[in-house]
């Protein structure tokens, strides 16, 4: 970790985490205190950190720069709907 980096996320679970900031963890750790639920800091696959302003971090669900699911699943079975915004046939 680089001196003085931050860094904000969140688990499955929408309770979020920080480090980096005076009176928190020095470096992200793994899993959440309240659930124990595995800490998503950023996009798996382009490496773009969480959003950090409160608001947006709580409701993201995917990534803001690649649309990838930060969670594992995929945008249809979060939301319902296919990639272009089309409900999904059921």
């Amino acid at each position: 970790m680089a001196e003085g980096e931050r860094g904000v996320g969140k688990c499955k679970n929408d309770h979020p985490g920080s480090y980096g900031y005076p009176t928190r963890p020095e470096e992200p750790y793994d899993f959440c205190a309240e659930c124990g639920n595995p800490m998503v800091w950023h996009c798996a696959k382009c490496k773009e950190p969480m959003p950090d302003d409160s608001s947006e971090l709580l409701a993201a669900r995917f990534c803001r720069h690649c649309g990838t699911p930060y969670f594992g699943r995929s945008r249809r079975a979060q939301t319902g709907k296919e990639s272009g915004g089309k409900p999904s046939a059921r």
